[in-house]
């Protein structure tokens, strides 16, 4: 059992779970309130902005200048490797990844094979590039978006804790922090989840102890997947 990866990985987040419970506790229940609506907005927040801002950024950074390349790669071979530029630009991604959007892409693709190469490049920066870089483009803005606001939270909570030296009120305000720490603190545990899905999608499941197969006994990582805000 202790020699199980998932069951290891439960009991530290059982463990993370119950310090950061108590972490948040002792700040009191103003803070810790305050501390859990400001997770859920933040995560929220930044899943909102991720999803908006991932296409935006493709299109206004990479889109272009993939067009350019791929047309001129088009007009001087002759030809079309869709797995080929997958790789190329986006090599980094576990390959089944890149196969399933490139096949998808392969079926629609023949409409164009005759138009000039502009077209045909637009049409696999679309269909095959977008679909692959975007999702890895909002991943990286969700948890940048979920920092800068959780530091935003995090100043505000400093000041709430300061109720807890008030006689009377900072008594009781401190005895109910203990019943909105758990909640508080187990949506850090679902950032960490979010962390380890990610790692697992980027590395394809190559790594020995983090991947779908071993996560799959991990009570957490089994409800993370319920609620995976990336599905």
């Amino acid at each position: 059992m202790f020699k199980n990866p998932s069951f290891i990985f439960d009991i530290i987040c059982t463990v993370v779970w119950l310090l950061l419970a108590v972490r948040y506790a002792r700040k009191g229940f103003l803070a810790a309130v305050v501390q859990l609506t400001g997770n859920l907005v933040s995560l929220f927040g930044a899943r909102q902005f991720s999803g908006w801002a991932a296409g935006q950024v493709f299109e206004q950074v990479f889109a272009n200048s993939f067009r350019d390349q791929i047309a001129a790669s088009i007009s001087a071979e002759g030809a079309v490797s869709l797995s080929g530029i997958a790789a190329k630009y986006a090599g980094f991604l576990p390959e089944s990844f890149r196969a399933s959007i490139v096949e998808a892409c392969e079926r629609s693709i023949s409409a164009v094979l005759n138009d000039n190469a502009v077209v045909l490049a637009d049409v696999i920066v679309q269909k095959v590039l977008a679909p692959l870089l975007t999702p890895v483009i909002s991943l990286v803005l969700f948890f940048v978006a979920f920092a800068l606001l959780r530091m935003l939270v995090s100043l505000l909570v400093t000041v709430l804790g300061l109720v807890n030296k008030l006689p009377v009120i900072g008594a009781v305000n401190h005895g109910l922090g203990w019943s909105i720490g758990a909640l508080a603190s187990l949506v850090d545990i679902y950032l960490v989840l979010c962390v380890v899905w990610a790692l697992i999608v980027i590395t394809g499941g190559n790594l020995t102890v983090l991947n779908d197969t071993v996560m799959s006994g991990s009570l957490y990582y089994k409800a993370f997947n319920l609620f995976n805000p990336f599905l």
